[in-house]
């Protein structure tokens, strides 16, 4: 099982890194770069997620990356939005997993 779930994963990750680039070849092609840098921001704010979510392993992150994309590809604000919530729950993760290790350690002693 947990197998299949990083195989899931690499291939989401592979699928979304290939958006990506063809993202940035797109902007780079169409110059339209220095209007909209907060475009690249986010595409490297998205790839710091991905990399995130692979290190955690979970599929809600994943979910909500997929969503970014759709959403960059609909309207920034939104993404902006959706950016900003992402970020909370990544940051929600890593404090969960910090905490159970801490409480984990803590039964181990």
């Amino acid at each position: 099982m947990k197998v299949f779930r990083v195989m899931v994963v690499v291939m989401v990750v592979m699928v979304i890194g290939m958006v990506v680039v063809m993202a940035v070849v797109w902007a780079m092609k169409t110059m339209v770069v220095r209007k909209y840098w907060f475009i690249c921001v986010l595409v490297v704010i998205v790839m710091v997620m991905v990399v995130l979510a692979v290190m955690v392993m979970e599929m809600d992150v994943m979910v909500v990356l997929v969503v970014i994309l759709v959403g960059m590809v609909m309207k920034v604000k939104v993404v902006l939005v959706i950016v900003v919530v992402e970020v909370m729950v990544v940051v929600m993760d890593l404090v969960e997993m910090v905490m159970l290790k801490v409480v984990v350690v803590g039964i181990r002693w």
